[in-house]
């Protein structure tokens, strides 16, 4: 099955007052490490969605075998950033069968949670992670929803379009470290450190 992804990092992260996009783990920057996860569960193309810190990140070498779309309309919300990404990806490579749907703020994320997130297709359009109290991303969508994806605007996000059918889930209690703030970023180095 051909799979491409769409890594969103187009948000201003005013909450953490810095672009946490280029946190860095062992040498290695966030929204990297999204694409590198991305890269080595199979997905083709890539595509990283940039907006509020472009110019930063742009400075940076992009990871080989990723593609980069920079959103002008990234301030109507995350529904827009991801409406684009659908959209570049298809252009990219039309006969895709389905899309991942990251964030670049998911440092947890990993190669073997995406692997068994396409094994859900089988029984589900849909693949969204289970958070313990919420559900969320990554998330995964066939291609029957691409249009709905790219019909996303504000800051209706894949979770909208997720609501309206039935959607299998995959456990990733590892989404508490979602990098929202300076003080999770803290908490997060310290349980690495451990």
């Amino acid at each position: 099955m051909k799979i491409g992804a769409v890594i969103l990092a187009a948000g201003k992260a005013s909450r953490f007052g810095a672009p946490k996009q280029l946190l860095e783990i062992e040498g290695e920057s966030l929204i990297d490490r999204a694409c590198r996860t991305a890269l080595e569960a199979g997905c083709e193309p890539v595509l990283r969605v940039l907006g509020a810190h472009a110019e930063a990140i742009l400075e940076r070498p992009c990871p080989e075998g990723v593609e980069t779309l920079v959103h002008p309309g990234w301030e109507e919300g995350m529904g827009s950033s991801l409406a684009a990404g659908v959209k570049r990806l298809l252009e990219l490579s039309p006969d895709l069968e389905a899309v991942l749907v990251m964030l670049a703020d998911q440092p947890m994320v990993s190669a073997d949670l995406l692997e068994e997130m396409k094994g859900g297709l089988c029984a589900a359009t849909i693949v969204m992670c289970d958070h313990g109290e919420a559900t969320g991303p990554p998330a995964l969508f066939s291609k029957l929803h691409f249009e709905e994806l790219m019909a996303l605007h504000g800051d209706r996000g894949a979770k909208a379009v997720a609501a309206d059918h039935r959607t299998a889930l995959v456990a990733f209690g590892d989404a508490v470290w979602d990098i929202d703030s300076p003080e999770a970023w803290e908490r997060f180095l310290g349980r690495q450190a451990d």
